[in-house]
């Protein structure tokens, strides 16, 4: 089993900008406004991968704009895959995946 490493990656404050299901490739694809630079407030689109995922569900309310991720964490396994939970100011979002990694566009 891949071992998800999510401090890799800065989820808090990333902006959600769309998220995209590729069911033939077992992938979801995230696109995010990630923040590059704190003291300039410099963000950049980058794509969160999460490689052989599953079960990706919404749990979030309405919100005027696009959901920010405050956190994420991994909330459980079905083996050999990891439950990974990113907590939003709408709610919350999970996908059971074996690998994540980002990419810059």
């Amino acid at each position: 089993m891949n071992t998800i490493t999510l401090n890799d990656i800065h989820w808090h404050d990333s902006l959600i900008l769309n998220v995209h299901l590729v069911p033939e490739d077992d992938r979801v694809e995230m696109r995010l406004l990630y923040p590059e630079e704190w003291s300039t407030n410099t963000f950049t689109e980058k794509t969160v991968i999460f490689e052989n995922a599953y079960g990706y569900k919404e749990f979030e309310g309405p919100i005027d704009g696009s959901p920010t991720i405050l956190s994420a964490s991994i909330s459980g396994t079905n083996d050999p895959w990891s439950r990974i939970r990113l907590e939003t100011n709408a709610g919350y979002r999970e996908v059971y995946c074996r690998d994540v990694y980002i990419q810059t566009l």
